[in-house]
C-alpha cells in the first residue's frame, strides 16, 4: 500500500491518544473544504513516493479548534518509520517566535525595555565597530573600519536591524569572520558564543539594515542575563509547561527518541542532509533556531498568540503586547540584504512584496504585492530544516507544515499557503 492510500486510510481527522490538542472539530464545522483536505493530502503523499521530501505533518485550525492533521510519509526513511502526527521535528527558525514571546514577557515585568541599549545587559556590546568593504576602480576590495554611529538596541534584536549576519549564508568579509571565529560551533555554551561575537565588527550600521542574523541569539542571552535563568529554565517554567507543550525544547527525552523526525538521503551527495543531533542536551542553547517540537505542540503556541496572549485560561502575554509584536516595526529607510532569502530560496519580507517584519515574525502589510495566498495582518516565519508556519487573524486561521527537507523552504512556504488557504469557505 503505497502512502496516499495509507493516508486516505487514516482519514481526515486522525489524532494520537497521547497528545495534548486543541479542541477538535470536524472540518464543516469549521467551513473547511473537505474536498480540498483530499487535495492537500494527496499532493503530500504524492511528494513523500517520489521521494521528494520524506514525510510531513499539514496541521489546520480554525476558530481556536484543530480541523484537520495530515501526517504523511516517512519519519525516519532509513528505517522505514511511518509519520505520526505526534513526529517531533527540529523546528530551526520556528524557534524565533519562542524566544521572542519569551523576551517580551520581561518587557512586560518592567524588567527589559525595546529602547534599551544591548550594551546595558551585555557590556561587551559598548563602542562596537563596523567593517565597510569598499571597492577601488579596478574591483580590488578592501575594508575599513568606522565607530558604529547608533546604539544597537533591545528593539534592533527583535527586529534584526542590529547590524549582525548570521555567518552562513554570504560571503562578506563579517561573515566570513563569524564563520571563521567558531561563533557557529556546538562546543560553547550561549554565553560563550555571544561573547565571542561581540569581538567581531558589525556589517552594518545597526538601525540601517534588515539583515536576517544572529540577532535572536543574543535577544536569548539577554533572557538569560536578565531572569538568572538559562534559557531552557525559562521558556519552559514560563511558556511551554504552561502552554502544555511536552514535547517543545532544547532536546528530547529518550523516552521520545522514536518520534523524531529524520530527512532523506541528499541526492546531490548520497549522504543524509546534516541534521543537529537533539538526543540530549546541548551544550548551546540555540536561541536562533535550536528547538524542537510537534504540530499539535506548536498550534497551542500559535493559537495563544492568535487569542491575544491566551490559551485555556493561562496567559502569556496581553493583547497589547502580541498587538505590537505583531505589528511592522521596520522604519521606512531600513535597506534590505535578502541574499539569505534568494540562497535559500525564501521570499524576504521586503515592502515591494507587501510584508515587513515586526519582534519575531514576518507580518503582511500590503494585499496584492506578495504571490503567496493570505492577508493583510498575518504574520509568519519559517526554519531551515523545512518548518512553516502563518498565523491569519482576520481568518482565525493557523496553518503549520513541518517536515525535514532543507533544500525547498520556499516552495513548501508556497505550497502550505497555496493548498491551505483554499480549505477556507467563509
Amino acid at each position: 500500500m503505497n502512502s496516499i492510500m495509507r493516508s486516505l486510510a487514516i482519514g481526515i481527522l486522525c489524532f494520537s491518544a497521547t497528545v495534548s490538542a486543541l479542541e477538535r472539530a470536524s472540518p464543516e464545522s469549521l467551513d473547511l473544504s473537505t474536498s480540498q483536505l483530499k487535495v492537500i493530502r494527496s499532493e503530500l503523499a504524492r511528494r513523500s513516493d517520489v521521494k521528494e521530501m520524506p514525510g510531513a505533518v499539514f496541521l489546520v485550525a480554525r476558530d481556536g479548534k484543530i480541523g484537520a492533521i495530515e501526517a504523511i510519509g516517512l519519519q525516519d526513511p532509513a528505517k522505514n518509520l511511518p509519520m505520526r502526527e505526534d513526529s517531533i521535528f527540529r523546528i530551526a527558525s520556528m524557534t524565533k517566535p519562542i524566544v521572542s514571546v519569551a523576551a517580551m514577557m520581561l518587557v512586560e515585568q518592567g524588567r527589559l525595555a525595546l529602547r534599551d541599549p544591548v550594551a546595558k545587559y551585555l557590556p561587551e556590546f559598548k563602542s562596537m565597530q563596523v567593517a565597510i568593504e569598499e571597492r577601488d576602480s579596478d574591483g580590488k576590495s578592501s575594508v575599513r573600519y568606522e565607530q558604529a554611529r547608533t546604539t544597537m538596541t533591545v528593539h534592533d534584536l527583535f527586529r534584526h536591524t542590529s547590524g549582525l549576519t548570521y555567518g552562513s549564508f554570504d560571503n562578506s568579509f563579517v561573515d566570513k569572520l563569524v564563520v571563521e571565529g567558531g561563533i557557529l560551533g556546538s562546543d560553547q555554551t550561549l554565553a560563550e558564543q555571544i561573547t565571542k561575537l561581540a569581538k567581531l565588527p558589525l556589517k552594518h550600521q545597526p538601525g540601517s539594515t534588515f539583515d536576517y542574523s544572529l540577532s535572536v541569539d543574543v535577544l536569548g542571552r539577554i533572557v538569560e542575563v536578565v531572569s538568572g535563568e538559562e534559557l531552557d529554565q525559562f521558556i519552559k517554567k514560563n511558556i511551554t509547561d504552561p502552554l502544555k507543550m511536552a514535547d517543545t525544547g532544547f532536546w528530547v527525552s529518550q523516552d521520545r527518541h522514536s518520534r523524531i523526525a529524520y530527512p532523506q538521503t541528499d541526492p546531490k551527495t548520497g549522504k543524509p542532509y546534516f541534521i543537529r543531533p537533539v538526543e540530549a542536551r546541548p551544550k548551546r542553547l540555540n536561541a536562533g533556531g535550536g528547538m524542537v517540537s510537534t504540530a499539535v505542540d506548536y498550534v497551542r503556541f500559535c493559537q495563544m498568540l492568535l487569542n491575544g496572549g491566551e490559551l485555556e485560561g493561562i496567559r502569556i502575554l496581553s493583547p497589547k503586547s502580541v498587538e505590537l509584536m505583531t505589528s511592522d516595526h521596520l522604519p521606512p529607510q531600513v535597506k534590505f540584504t535578502p541574499r539569505y532569502y534568494a540562497s535559500r530560496n525564501v521570499l524576504t519580507p521586503m515592502p515591494d512584496h507587501g510584508m515587513g517584519f515586526g519582534l519575531g515574525f514576518a507580518v503582511r502589510t500590503h494585499p496584492g504585492r506578495s504571490a503567496l495566498h493570505g492577508s493583510v495582518g498575518e504574520y509568519w516565519w519559517s526554519g531551515s530544516t523545512g518548518t512553516n508556519f502563518v498565523i491569519d487573524p482576520s481568518n482565525k486561521i493557523i496553518l503549520i507544515l513541518l517536515t525535514q527537507q532543507p533544500d525547498r523552504l520556499a516552495e513548501y512556504m508556497a505550497l502550505m499557503r497555496n493548498m491551505g488557504y483554499p480549505l477556507l469557505l467563509r
